[in-house]
């Protein structure tokens, strides 16, 4: 299933930069695009990203491929117009459900292993189980250690950004917009030329090889905005289309 999803953002992103005007894109410039969008709420190097493609193009690669990152998922997701992977997943339910039914217990972490862990669990004796218990709590305590510290060295390293009316400004770390998706990682090309533009009919919307110079998105109360780059709308975190001369008529020329 993770499969089918990379492959199907590598189509959706190769089909946007032809759309804006690069002839035959190649994978690394689609990963690149991919890497962009993700990176908007999760760091993540397009180099991964082709390197993932590229074994899921593989002739002889039958199966599926493995993507850990549950944000990576749901930003793929996100981009091909679902909510999130969950909804990937409901969407494409009848038409693939053994691997659907599979992947399902592998997220939710019920399968046959499981069944035959409790099994062996229900024979044991009770001084293996309160052996067992006391390692349990000890190796979940480690890895909630691990985690803590990893966490906070991130967390307090990583820069960060929050859009600002026009454009986006450095900041501070805040839990609570994080949480609400306010706070973003830095980027220094988000933070140097992403720019919300005000274009009237004198703008000039493509370059000389008809390339767009600026891309669209709806706000939060569905009025189109226009900004410098490609990427995702700083509110409503859903991906920028490159303008069209369709646009342009309807809604700056009008």
């Amino acid at each position: 299933m993770h499969k089918d999803l990379l492959i199907r953002a590598f189509e959706t992103a190769r089909k946007e930069l032809i759309a804006e005007g690069n002839i035959a894109p190649s994978d690394s410039r689609c990963a690149m695009r991919l890497s962009e969008v993700i990176s908007e709420t999760f760091p993540y190097g397009e180099k991964s990203l082709r390197k993932f493609y590229k074994k899921a193009m593989a002739e002889d690669s039958g199966d599926d491929i493995q993507q850990s990152r549950p944000e990576v998922l749901n930003a793929m997701a996100k981009y091909l117009g679902y909510s999130d992977y969950k909804a990937y997943l409901i969407e494409i339910r009848e038409g693939k459900a053994p691997e659907l039914k599979k992947e399902e217990a592998s997220i939710s972490g019920y399968g046959t292993e499981d069944k035959s862990v409790e099994a062996k669990a229900a024979n044991s004796t009770p001084i293996t189980k309160g052996r067992n218990k006391v390692l349990l709590i000890a190796s979940i305590l480690s890895v909630l250690l691990f985690i803590g510290f990893f966490g906070y060295s991130y967390v307090t390293k990583q820069r960060w950004m929050e859009w600002q009316e026009t454009h986006y400004i450095e900041t501070s770390f805040d839990a609570e917009k994080l949480k609400a998706g306010v706070l973003k990682v830095y980027k220094e090309e988000r933070i140097e030329s992403f720019r919300k533009l005000f274009p009237n009919c004198a703008t000039q919307f493509f370059n000389e090889d008809d390339s767009v110079r600026l891309w669209y998105g709806k706000n939060r109360e569905g009025k189109i905005e226009y900004f410098s780059s490609y990427g995702l709308h700083p509110e409503t975190n859903k991906t920028l289309r490159p303008i069209t001369k369709y646009i342009i008529e309807k809604y700056v020329c009008n």
